[in-house]
């Protein structure tokens, strides 16, 4: 897997989570993730990789 993958897929895991977050009026959306404890989960799929990012501990994800 190309490493500009990997930072793309960062890039929108991010974005939509803060779109997710942010008020529906908000001009910055990224400042709603700033200060945040995020989780991250990385699962091997026959395509590639699926990347989750949330704000909650992910079920199944081990400590």
């Amino acid at each position: 897997m190309d490493p500009h993958d990997w930072g793309r897929a960062m890039a929108l895991a991010l974005t939509r989570l803060a779109e997710q977050l942010a008020p529906e009026d908000s001009e910055d959306i990224h400042s709603s993730i700033v200060d945040r404890g995020l989780h991250l989960k990385i699962s091997d799929e026959p395509g590639g990789v699926t990347i989750t990012v949330s704000t909650e501990p992910i079920p199944d994800a081990a400590p």
